[in-house]
C-alpha cells in the first residue's frame, strides 16, 4: 500500500522534531525540523521513509491514519529495547525486542 511507517508529530525541540510510531507511541523517531514541510504540525500523522541521502516526509489523510490504527490493534506491537541518539545524523536510533 505504502512505503514507510507512519508517525505522529509529537513536539519540537530546538531544531529536531520528535515523532512516536502511530498508533502504538511505542517506538520514537527524531529526525530535523527541515525535513519537515512548512504545513506540518503537532497531532499530524506522517508516512516517513528513511532513505540513504535521508528522510522522506509527507503528511496522511485521517482515512488512511484510522485504516492504520484498525491494522495496529490486530497486530502486537514492538517494544524498544535500546536506542540513542546520533547527532551527526539528527535522527533517534533504536532497535526493537523480538
Amino acid at each position: 500500500m505504502f512505503r514507510g511507517r507512519m508517525y505522529k508529530l509529537d513536539r519540537f525541540e530546538e531544531d529536531l522534531a520528535v515523532l512516536l510510531e502511530f498508533p502504538s507511541e511505542s517506538n520514537v523517531l527524531v529526525v530535523p525540523t527541515d525535513d519537515l514541510h512548512h504545513d506540518m504540525k503537532v497531532g499530524d500523522v506522517l508516512l516517513v521513509d528513511i532513505k540513504e541521502e535521508g528522510f522522506n516526509i509527507s503528511k496522511v489523510n485521517k482515512r488512511t491514519a484510522n485504516q492504520q490504527k484498525n491494522v495496529e490493534s490486530i497486530c502486537p506491537s514492538q517494544k524498544i529495547s535500546s536506542y540513542y541518539i546520533d547527532y551527526e545524523h539528527g535522527c533517534l536510533v533504536y532497535t526493537t525486542a523480538s
